[in-house]
């Protein structure tokens, strides 16, 4: 009975840690890199400066941003590629892998749509001025 015991609680233990390696697995914590998006169904072209493009994202809520790069600036004294804005991202968590994902541009312009992760990639659906928008980042 003392081995039954012993044995069924190494088999707790051992799925216990599997379990904590999956959450790991589609943790948003991190930075992630602006990798492609489709605008209607259709794929923009983005460039190189464009790809400069970051997200850092935080389960707990703090430090959540969006970084955002492009090679047309409206200071022309600016480099070609450069700084372009920062705006604020809340997310929180729909499923195991799923977070409902809001950019806040500010003035009350919002964008709200869903995040999912699969392994280091990070796809953010959404609508905003009625287009549609397939935005995909991957984990640095």
């Amino acid at each position: 009975m003392k081995k039954l015991l012993l044995l069924s609680a190494l088999l707790v233990l051992a799925c216990t840690s599997d379990d904590s390696n999956d959450s790991n697995s589609t943790s948003i914590d991190g930075k992630w890199n602006l990798n492609s998006q489709l605008y209607n169904n259709n794929p923009e072209n983005l460039n190189t400066c464009d790809l400069e493009s970051y997200m850092q994202l935080s389960n707990n809520g703090s430090g959540l941003y969006y970084i955002y790069y492009t090679d047309f600036p409206e200071d022309l004294d600016i480099e070609p590629c450069s700084f372009d804005s920062t705006f604020d991202v809340s997310s929180s968590l729909i499923s195991n892998n799923t977070f409902s994902m809001t950019w806040d541009y500010g003035d009350g312009d919002i964008e709200v749509g869903e995040a999912i992760i699969n392994n280091n990639t990070l796809t953010f659906t959404s609508v905003y001025e009625d287009d549609n928008y397939v935005t995909t980042f991957t984990k640095d």
